[in-house]
Parts: C-alpha cells; sequence; structure tokens
C-alpha cells in the first residue's frame, strides 16, 4: 500500500467517525423534539470545507399516525460547523410539512435505532 493510498484510508475513517458523531447528536436532538421515533436512518453526511458547515439527510420512521402503521418521514440538517455548535445553539432543520404538527409535541423516552451513513447500526 503506498503512502497517499494509506493516507487516504484514514482519513475516510477520520470522516466516518467524525460523521457517526455529528449523526449521534442530531439524533439525540430529534429525540428531545418529536415522540415515538422508532429509528433514523440516515442517507449522507457531508462537511462543505470552504464554509465549515455540515449537511446530513435521513429518513425519521416514526409511529406518527393514529390507526396507521410506523411511517417514514424525510428530512435534512443543514449549516452547522461543529458537534459544540449543535450542542450550545441547537439546530435548524427542513421538516415535511407532515412533520410540523409534532415539532415539539414530546420527546422520545425509548432507544432509537439508528443506522448510520456509514452503514453501521446502533441504538442510540
Amino acid at each position: 500500500m503506498t503512502k497517499q493510498t494509506h493516507n487516504q484510508r484514514v482519513a475516510e475513517m477520520a470522516n466516518k467517525l467524525r460523521y457517526e458523531g455529528f449523526e449521534t447528536e442530531i439524533v439525540k436532538e430529534l429525540k428531545k423534539e418529536f415522540p415515538d421515533i422508532k429509528a433514523i436512518r440516515f442517507e449522507g453526511t457531508s462537511k462543505n470545507d470552504k464554509t465549515g458547515s455540515y449537511w446530513s439527510t435521513f429518513y425519521i420512521i416514526a409511529d406518527w399516525t393514529t390507526g396507521q402503521p410506523e411511517s417514514e418521514y424525510y428530512s435534512d440538517f443543514t449549516g452547522y460547523s461543529s458537534l459544540e455548535d449543535i450542542r450550545t445553539n441547537g439546530y435548524g432543520m427542513s421538516l415535511p410539512e407532515l412533520m410540523y404538527k409534532y415539532d415539539g409535541t414530546g420527546k422520545t423516552v425509548t432507544s432509537v435505532l439508528v443506522t448510520y451513513s456509514s452503514g453501521k447500526k446502533k441504538e442510540v
């Protein structure tokens, strides 16, 4: 393995860990604000190196429809430069109109199955 290839692999692994940390913080914040979340599946997380801001695309699987099975809701999260930024300033998130009525209506107290953008699964 060449040194460049090795350095690229190390950088990719560091990015995956950084993104998993970012995604975990998103899950923790979502659990505080939305009730009955069952799972969250991240499609992708990235960082804009020029602006330093992160963006993430994910799906929330929740039981928000009375008498219906769990439903999946798409959302995204943009514009934060660090995990600390999320912790201290909260976050901004684009929500589908369908989700607005659940915003701030409770919190999820059970574990949520998270599928990270790296493919790893973990309960948070």
